[in-house]
């Protein structure tokens, strides 16, 4: 999969069924290559006062990615930065 391919899909979170956004970019392992984890940005109702606070989703913590989403088993406050 690309990471075009990835970027358009909603990431849902399977303990809330929340959807927290898309995917804006990924952190790696420059050593190994390993994807560490998803970055998403956290959604506001007003995207001009947004405080620029990020989803940081560990890699393990994917359940599933499919056809239009990707869902996640997250505790929100855990990975929110």
């Amino acid at each position: 999969m690309k990471f075009l391919e990835l970027r358009e899909k909603d990431v849902i979170n399977c303990r809330t069924g929340d959807k927290l956004g898309c995917v804006i970019d990924l952190e790696f392992d420059p050593g190994s290559g390993q994807i560490l984890c998803l970055i998403v940005p956290k959604a506001t109702k007003v995207l001009c006062f947004a405080k620029g606070e990020f989803y940081y989703i560990p890699y393990k913590r994917i359940v599933k990615i499919g056809c239009d989403t990707v869902l996640v088993d997250i505790i929100e406050k855990e990975c929110l930065k």
